[in-house]
């Protein structure tokens, strides 16, 4: 018999058959096949082969479970069909959007070091987020995170595949929204195609409680959307107020911003070049990196012949990178020529239009309080990567480690009172101390916690950081869910079959 309460058949959500329809082994007498449309999904054995599509179509639950140690990749959603390309039957075909039956889950991939992220990351941006995975999946490039719905959502043809295209939206958002908080999202990843086979290798969090509603996910999604286009308009709005020239305040950028028709071509100046000259335009203007991908993924999406989300992103990304002032005026006059974009003179005479901008931090005498508290905080993640909630060190230490006077240093520590992410505990005077986390080391520290252990933690963290308890509360439930994880997860995985 196939156990009820296994992470496959969570997944799969009865969208294929249970029993083989041939041959099978486990089928009780008398079984009855639960109602509606059954279709197929695809397996692979490793990463090779699946590049190369030889892999193999299965059609049942029980066929997943004879096969499970030796996949490596599969289709987590359901598939109409599925055949072969040839005689030999290798070659799979049908793992295409318009032949999907349904969504069972979205998959976010994380393309990442893991000396920079880790799955505890993912978990602490999906409380920030109010959306943590049903499962995460660590894989040799990083993590990949599946986000189980409660109900499949099905796809049909109606208003020219209408619900597929909002599953697109929903996946997208999710990947926006994460992609705020970690590095690493894959733009470019299909969030309906092939990903990792979950095993007891790869898990490294699974709550099976944890499914969501499809409802309430795409009145989440239509948020994250929302405050996007919000965030934009606010950004326009800001830009135009303020008197300071801004590159993003020209003719020839809004111009721009409306060619459809810009491609590649021998001698030209194509998409690429056009996409990173408007982002150097949007990084002099101090627009935010991840509001310059969102503006830049508008523009590529209206071109006749888009680049892929991760050249955009990669390209944005240069663009920020520090290395460069602004938009060249020789590159903007050759695609001004090239491509018919409208510039007022009156701006290129303007002296201070290329290059007015801060000198990089190793040039400059002083450094920004903003500069310091990035440098604070790397320096409490770096050294609370033991599990540790928090450090203490003397101001002296504080000095030295982040070379600031001691007059910026009072300064820093009184500013970051009140900051929302870095939590500090000071006691005065002779044998006194400053102790310091960030909402990402409490979270962690708790993580992974059995009952007794985070009773005392809790207990220890609330009396050394009483600005804490908050973030505390947040990682309660997550505590508890993850402690179940440990203690199910290897009975869930090998017994199926």
């Amino acid at each position: 018999m196939i156990e009820e309460n296994n992470t496959y058949k969570l997944i799969l959500k009865k969208g294929i058959r249970t029993y083989k329809f041939k041959n099978s082994k486990g089928c009780p007498p008398n079984f009855k096949e639960a109602p509606g449309k059954k279709g197929v999904t695809f397996a692979f054995r490793n990463k090779e082969a699946m590049t190369q599509a030889k892999g193999f179509i299965m059609g049942s639950e029980e066929a997943i479970y004879e096969n499970k140690e030796k996949l490596s990749h599969w289709t987590p959603n359901v598939y109409s069909w599925g055949g072969y390309i040839d005689s030999n039957r290798k070659h799979v075909m049908g793992f295409f959007e318009e032949n999907l039956q349904q969504i069972n889950t979205f998959v976010i991939d994380f393309d990442c070091s893991k000396e920079i992220v880790s799955s505890d990351d993912i978990l602490v941006a999906g409380l920030e987020l109010n959306t943590v995975p049903t499962l995460i999946l660590e894989t040799p490039n990083g993590y990949q995170a599946y986000f189980v719905l409660d109900q499949p959502s099905y796809i049909s043809k109606a208003n020219d595949f209408k619900s597929l295209r909002t599953n697109k939206a929903i996946a997208r958002s999710l990947k926006v929204a994460f992609s705020k908080e970690i590095e690493g999202v894959d733009f470019g990843c299909n969030p309906f195609g092939i990903f990792r086979f979950p095993s007891e290798d790869n898990i490294v969090y699974y709550d099976p409680t944890n499914l969501f509603n499809f409802k309430k996910l795409m009145a989440w999604s239509m948020k994250i959307s929302d405050d996007q286009k919000q965030e934009r308009q606010l950004l326009q709005k800001d830009n135009f107020k303020n008197a300071d020239f801004k590159q993003t305040k020209t003719s020839w950028f809004r111009s721009l911003l409306n060619v459809k028709t810009i491609k590649g071509g021998k001698g030209l100046l194509g998409r690429n070049s056009a996409v990173f000259t408007a982002s150097l335009a949007c990084y002099s203007s101090k627009m935010e990196k991840e509001d310059c991908i969102d503006l830049m993924d508008e523009f590529n999406t209206f071109l006749a012949n888009p680049l892929s989300d991760r050249e955009v992103k990669k390209i944005v990304r240069s663009a920020y990178s520090g290395r460069y002032s602004g938009a060249s005026a020789q590159y903007i006059q050759v695609l001004e020529e090239q491509w018919g974009i409208a510039q007022d003179r009156s701006e290129s005479l303007n002296k201070g239009v290329w290059y007015k901008f801060a000198k990089p931090r190793e040039e400059r005498e002083k450094t920004h309080y903003s500069e310091y508290r990035l440098d604070l905080i790397q320096l409490i993640e770096e050294s609370t990567k033991n599990k540790q909630a928090f450090i203490q060190m003397t101001r002296k230490e504080l000095m030295k480690e982040l070379n600031i006077p001691e007059s910026s240093l009072k300064d820093l520590l009184r500013m970051l009172k009140e900051d929302h992410y870095v939590i500090i505990q000071t006691k005065p005077g002779r044998g006194g101390y400053t102790r310091l986390g960030t909402t990402k080391s409490v979270v962690i520290s708790l993580l992974g916690k059995k009952k007794e252990q985070y009773a005392k933690q809790k207990k220890d963290l609330v009396k050394s950081l009483p600005k804490a308890e908050q973030v505390i509360k947040e990682v309660e439930d997550i505590q508890f869910k993850k402690e179940h994880w440990d203690s199910n997860l290897s009975l869930e995985i090998i017994n199926t079959s």
